[in-house]
């Protein structure tokens, strides 16, 4: 099996690298390079998919290799974590690929040259599955890392006769080259280890230094992989600027899969990096704090996207929102670890909360980029106070948009509320045994409601309001097929990862079962999986003789359903009859720009009351 899943591995590498050589010599041909790069990433992604169904389908101990390259000698692994993160990554990148075909021919970026995108874009996939699967912080590390950063530096930046543009990507580059150098000089200053050193040595290691160093290293980490993940304060610092002007497909795998490798990082680092010899309360510590910076991280985040005007930055501060509610799931999970056999109950929630919204998180963020794409493509704006009244002349854009706003939203029966929802309740249910979480959970929790009204303003100000008949173009319509087809696969994803949530603990139960750490020692007891999965193992109802098992979302709308029904049919019962009238113009002859009710109004006493918070636009 080890034979098979490093040769796949290297398989799926080389294409990627094979097909950064040769796509780009199609270049003046666009659509058939697009294609070309598609067919690669696709080739690609279903061989990784493949080691990591054999990884999750297997039963022995994580899957480690050494990677040797000249002189260099790079360690490799590959477990439950690493496979859903080389799965999601595979999906996520394909599914891009194929929107770049009809992306890339908007008339902005017909005067730019492709061959540049189409080396870099293999080149950002590979480097992200290298990330994944390297098993040190030094040599296979670096190699990965650097690959993945500058790669998306120049994707970012690849309208570069924007001068805000470029400023945007050199600032990215020069704090993720930061973010590099704290983890490098987290592994090199672990006594003992050198370049190569593999996690599991730099654990050993951990265990015998002082604490004050052992603070030191896994602080220096936690501060890189923090800030490639978005964390507080420094996600602000790079991720809006960033995620905002790069190509949409490229902002949907920024947001979508890139800062999930900081989220992987931290996982790494609080479950693998810690000795077992760690005295429970100094655990409890890092458990703690980074909670703290997670809730800080998830409120601050998606204060700042209520506020903003143009649609891109908004799904940028919210990614940092979002990643706010993992970071504080992780801290929750290594918190309660340590405590007795309640609380490890619920670090196995919160864990699998903080898994689950990584997955929910990259297909409804990568689908909302995607869809502002597809507005921006055919209006020629990401302006929401230029936007409006699309869900007419872009209908399946809207839909689709509609079902990724609901997601990310926490709605029930959708995608974001099965993950939030244990995130949640991961916090609230220790009660008085650890108070401090309980806040935490009050402010996760209301922090939803912010979420909320941040994509009811996006979804409003895009397609249900007016607005179009001003705007600079007249020829508005739905984009290809081509860039409808890769929106319809994730919008699909999106809802099974809500109605079927049942699946999800089924994964994760794999993922802990073919993966070696602390927690999984712990957790991953078949009691506590039993446990979980019978939590959303949804209503199980007799017909007959014979139980049936139900999805739970799936009766939710069941039920909603009928009461729709039923409504229908009491106002047709009455015989009442429809009436249309132009709108209301509030004493106005024309609607325009300067007597509509535009984005920068709404929420605006909220925005005041939340001035303090940063990421204010000015005039909003």
């Amino acid at each position: 099996m080890d034979f098979n899943i490093y040769n796949g591995l290297m398989t799926g590498v080389l294409l990627l690298v094979a097909s950064a050589v040769v796509v780009p010599l199609f270049a003046t041909h666009r659509k058939l390079a697009g294609t070309l790069n598609f067919l690669a990433c696709l080739a690609a992604a279903l061989i990784f998919t493949g080691v990591a169904c054999q990884v999750l389908i297997g039963t022995g101990a994580p899957t480690t290799f050494d990677l040797h390259l000249g002189g260099l000698v790079m360690p490799l692994m590959i477990d439950g974590f690493s496979a859903v993160f080389m799965a999601l990554i595979s999906l996520m990148a394909t599914v891009t690929a194929f929107y770049c075909i009809g992306y890339m021919e908007m008339d902005h970026y017909r005067h730019y040259s492709l061959r540049s995108f189409f080396f870099c874009y293999p080149v950002f996939v590979a480097g992200m599955i290298g990330i994944v699967t390297v098993d040190d912080l030094t040599t296979g590390f670096t190699i990965a890392w650097q690959m993945m950063t500058l790669a998306s530096f120049f994707l970012i930046r690849f309208d570069y006769k924007d001068e805000t543009i470029v400023r945007n990507a050199n600032k990215y580059l020069l704090l993720m080259e930061l973010a590099w150098a704290a983890v490098l000089a987290a592994g090199l200053m672990v006594p003992g280890c050198g370049w190569g050193a593999s996690l599991h040595q730099i654990a050993e290691n951990l265990g015998v230094v002082d604490t004050g160093l052992r603070t030191l290293l896994l602080a220096l980490a936690m501060l890189g992989f923090g800030m490639k993940a978005g964390m507080f304060p420094l996600g602000q610092l790079w991720l809006p600027d960033a995620h905002s002007v790069a190509p949409s497909p490229i902002s949907a795998m920024l947001s979508g899969v890139m800062i999930k490798t900081g989220v992987y990082g931290m996982l790494r680092t609080l479950f693998w990096m810690t000795p077992d010899s760690m005295p429970a309360h100094e655990l409890q510590y890092w458990g703690l704090v980074t909670a703290f910076v997670g809730v800080v991280t998830l409120f601050i985040g998606t204060a700042q996207a209520v506020k903003q005007v143009d649609a891109k930055r908004l799904h940028a501060y919210s990614s940092i929102g979002q990643i706010g509610y993992i970071i504080m799931a992780i801290g929750c999970a290594r918190y309660y670890l340590g405590h007795e056999a309640g609380l490890q109950a619920l670090a196995l929630l919160a864990l699998f909360g903080a898994l689950c919204h990584t997955l929910n998180h990259a297909v409804f963020k990568g689908l909302l980029f995607l869809c502002t794409g597809s507005v921006q493509y055919t209006t020629g704006t990401k302006d929401l106070d230029k936007l409006g009244g699309l869900f007419g002349l872009m209908p399946v854009t809207a839909v689709i948009a509609g079902i990724a706003a609901i997601a990310v939203s926490g709605v029930p029966a959708f995608s974001g509320f099965t993950s939030k929802w244990a995130i949640v309740g991961a916090a609230l249910l220790p009660g008085k045994a650890a108070g401090i979480f309980v806040i935490f959970g009050v402010i996760a929790l209301v922090t939803s409601a912010m979420t909320l009204a941040t994509y009811v303003k996006f979804y409003g100000m895009t397609f249900t309001s007016v607005g179009v008949e001003w705007n600079e173009k007249n020829d508005i319509h739905e984009v290809s097929t081509a860039m409808l087809l890769p929106k319809l696969v994730l919008a699909a994803v999106c809802l099974v990862q809500g109605l079927f949530p049942f699946l999800f603990v089924a994964l994760f139960g794999r993922v802990l079962a073919t993966s070696a750490g602390s927690i999984t020692q712990v957790l991953g007891t078949p009691e506590m999986l039993s446990s979980l999965a019978q939590s959303y193992a949804g209503v199980t109802l007799r017909l007959g003789d014979a139980p049936v098992a139900f999805s739970l979302p799936l009766v939710m709308i069941a039920m909603l359903a009928v009461a729709m029904l039923f409504a229908l049919w009491l106002r047709k019962a009455g015989g009442a009859e429809e009436r249309t009238a132009p709108v209301w113009l509030c004493g106005y002859q024309t609607l325009n720009n300067a007597n509509r009710y535009l984005s920068s109004h709404i929420f605006d006493a909220f925005k005041k009351f939340m001035k303090w918070t940063g990421g204010n636009v000015r005039g909003a």
